[in-house]
Parts: structure tokens; C-alpha cells; sequence
């Protein structure tokens, strides 16, 4: 999957590059109708904004990442928690079948055999 992505990567980059090439005129920048640069080569309108797309991308991506590890090990310390009650009440069954056998005198679980009735 990964060699994929990367071909992917590859492609569209050459395919950008292509385009800016491709287009050497001079364009104006205008943001919010207030122009920032009167006059900037068009390849570098396009790589400027596909490096920004992919610099925002990957601070987003590393932000997803980090709450996903927060949540795993959130998630970790839950598990060890419930694993820790599961160990307590397993102890718990076994003192009670083992007052239960000191009851009846039966094993817990063994059901006493039935008297049989004449047909």
C-alpha cells in the first residue's frame, strides 16, 4: 500500500510540474481584493500552493494522529482497569464456590445425582 501511495505522490507532483511549466505567464495575487504581489510567475502561484496544501495536510494528519494515540492509550489504561476487576472477581467466584463446597460438601458445579424413581 505504501509503494502505491507513493506512485500516487509521484504522478500528481510530475503532473503539477507539467502544468507550471506549461504556463510561464505572470499573474497578480489578490487576497480579500487587496493585491499582495503585483506580478509572481505562475509556476510558483501553482508549486507555492501545492506545497501549502500539502504542508496544512500534513500538520492536519499529524493532529488526527496525536488524538488517535491519546485515544488508544486512554483506551489501554480502560482495558488494564476492567482486566484488574475481571482478576478480582474471578477470585471472588472461586472463595465463593469454595464456601459453597464447604456448605454442602459437593463440588461447585456437580449437580447431586437424582434418586431414581421406579417406572
Amino acid at each position: 500500500m505504501t509503494q502505491l501511495k507513493l506512485l500516487v505522490v509521484i504522478i500528481f507532483a510530475f503532473v503539477v510540474a507539467v502544468f507550471a511549466v506549461s504556463n510561464p505567464q505572470t499573474v497578480g495575487i489578490r487576497f480579500f481584493g487587496t493585491e499582495i504581489i503585483s506580478e509572481a510567475p505562475l509556476v510558483i502561484v501553482v508549486l507555492g500552493s501545492v506545497l501549502a496544501g500539502v504542508f496544512f495536510t500534513a500538520v492536519l494528519g499529524f493532529l488526527y494522529q496525536n488524538k488517535l494515540k491519546s485515544r488508544i492509550s486512554a483506551l489501554n489504561k480502560e482495558n488494564s482497569r476492567n482486566r484488574d476487576k475481571e482478576e478480582k472477581l474471578q477470585l471472588k467466584i472461586r472463595e465463593l464456590e469454595e464456601r459453597i463446597e464447604e456448605i454442602t460438601g459437593e463440588e461447585p458445579g456437580s449437580a447431586s445425582p437424582r434418586p431414581e424413581t421406579p417406572e
